[in-house]
């Protein structure tokens, strides 16, 4: 995996405060992480990914991706990522897409790994056009094709629910920090 890209994306989130930090929770989380405590991380973000937060989701996904607070399990991490893909983070959309380019937990598919990023580009994350740029030169002209049908097909049932960057909460003092 891209490492360098993975953990340029984790902490980018790392560093912001999305709308489910009303209560604490993504500071604690954050709190938790930057100690090296995964297990307390995984207490406070698995149930906020149950009920459906893209970003607890996305978060699990990399302590599944790292082995961190939990046994190391791609399938797990591509589940968590997915589910939080599917609602629209572009951060998730992303590290599938390195998944899928990679190979790592699921066959290597470069039409999938390029639909993700298309769609990451499209939420607009700033590292996806690059690394879509870089797969098409890999593809044939069929499979491009295949994965632009797959991208409007995706775009025309799918509303992302979540907004493209998270929401930042001046109180808590992780901003941009």
């Amino acid at each position: 995996m891209n490492k360098k890209l993975f953990l340029m994306l984790i902490f980018s989130l790392m560093g912001s405060a999305p709308a489910w930090s009303g209560d604490g929770d993504w500071g604690r989380a954050r709190s938790a992480h930057e100690r090296g405590d995964y297990a307390a991380e995984l207490a406070i973000v698995r149930p906020l990914a149950e009920q459906g937060y893209a970003f607890a989701q996305f978060n699990l996904g990399v302590l599944y991706d790292n082995g961190q607070g939990v046994p190391q399990d791609d399938a797990q991490a591509i589940i968590w990522y997915r589910k939080a893909a599917e609602q629209g983070l572009s951060q998730a959309q992303v590290n599938l897409a390195i998944m899928y380019e990679e190979g790592e937990g699921v066959d290597r598919d470069p039409v999938q790994a390029y639909v993700w990023y298309a769609l990451a580009e499209s939420q607009g994350d700033g590292q996806a056009p690059q690394a879509k740029r870089e797969l098409a030169e890999k593809m044939t002209p069929a499979q491009i094709a295949e994965a632009e049908k797959q991208v409007e097909a995706f775009r025309a049932t799918h509303i992302f629910s979540i907004p493209q960057q998270p929401q930042f909460d001046s109180g808590t003092g992780h901003g941009n920090g």
